[in-house]
């Protein structure tokens, strides 16, 4: 029965706001580094690939398509197009 107990301390006072500021800029600055990261490397990859997918994904253009089939302008109108 010789034994301390611990004290608790317990501040019933209103924060003040250093103190709140203190604890939550630094999330706040981890949050920004982490959104404004993932937003400069979204850019990135989707700059790159929009240089890089047109060039792996080329279509054989032209007459030496064995699916392609030549027309003469007499032979094709055009659709008007529907104004909804």
């Amino acid at each position: 029965m010789t034994e301390k107990r611990s004290h608790a301390f317990v501040y019933r006072g209103k924060v003040p706001l250093w103190m709140v500021l203190a604890v939550l800029a630094p999330l706040g600055l981890v949050f920004l580094t982490s959104l404004l990261l993932a937003i400069a490397l979204f850019g990135a990859a989707a700059a790159l690939a929009s240089f890089v997918l047109p060039i792996v994904w080329k279509r054989p253009a032209g007459p030496e398509s064995r699916n392609t089939i030549e027309l003469d302008p007499s032979q094709y109108r055009r659709i008007p197009e529907r104004r909804q």
